[in-house]
């Protein structure tokens, strides 16, 4: 057969356009399917999580640790401690509690500088001030209750 002008393709061995069509090949590579989730198990919107610094540093190394990308370990963890509530409960009511114990130190603090203002301010003036004991007792109790909420604090870590 001869070549018809103006057309590419084999020629004469029935391979081409003059032959027929060519034969279609299946491609040698095969796709995967990409599994689809289903409506229930269908991730919804992000989550926004604030961290600081050192917090996330801290999370990225576990995460790398873990052989997992930051969302996935921020999933994962968040999810086992949704699973295990009741610790996670009893951890954070303990975790309020010294916290409030460490509030209520530090209004205990503020009183008891208020009282060394004035307990200076009447030194200062000449005077003999009434109450310097009772002060420093305060100052040592105070000073004993943050020390038991940090202590408790450290302890939990």
């Amino acid at each position: 057969m001869a070549q018809v002008p103006g057309r590419q393709g084999a020629t004469g061995d029935g391979c081409g356009p003059e032959g027929g069509p060519a034969p279609r090949t299946a491609p040698t590579r095969t796709r995967q399917r990409r599994r689809t989730r289903t409506r229930q198990n269908k991730r919804r919107p992000a989550v926004s999580v604030r961290l600081s610094t050192t917090e996330r540093t801290e999370v990225e190394g576990a995460a790398d640790h873990a052989g997992a990308s930051l969302a996935k370990f921020m999933a994962q963890a968040s999810l086992a401690a949704a699973h295990d509530i009741n610790r996670v409960a009893a951890n954070l009511l303990d975790l309020r509690g010294t916290i409030r114990e460490l509030v209520a130190a530090r209004t205990d603090l503020a009183r008891v500088g208020n009282n060394i203002n004035q307990i200076a301010r009447t030194l200062n003036s000449g005077g003999d001030p009434i109450g310097a004991e009772a002060a420093l007792a305060d100052v040592r109790r105070a000073a004993a209750r943050l020390e038991t909420a940090a202590q408790q604090l450290v302890e939990r870590a």
